[in-house]
């Protein structure tokens, strides 16, 4: 196998970092600023979203505690359909 020598870097961090090629600096700022937006966009939708359920939650609990649950309102008998003797 043969060894390639990896190219030297003649770029400083800083330019690397301030400069890039695809984009600049007004186009980078706008991303950031588009990207902090739908962030707050997205954390208020899942927060709402959050206490919708939690309300409905909490009246369906309420509304089946208040009807008994799902326990029938008859009284219990004694055997049932399958014990009946014919």
């Amino acid at each position: 196998m043969s060894d390639h020598a990896a190219p030297a870097a003649t770029a400083t961090t800083a330019e690397t970092t301030t400069s890039s090629p695809e984009f600049d600096q007004q186009e980078l700022a706008m991303f950031g600023k588009d990207d902090g937006h739908a962030v707050t966009v997205i954390g208020k939708m899942l927060v709402g979203f959050f206490f919708y359920s939690l309300i409905v939650m909490s009246i369906v609990a309420f509304w089946t505690m208040g009807r008994g649950g799902q326990v029938p309102d008859h009284p219990a008998q004694d055997s049932h359909a399958e014990d009946v003797d014919e």
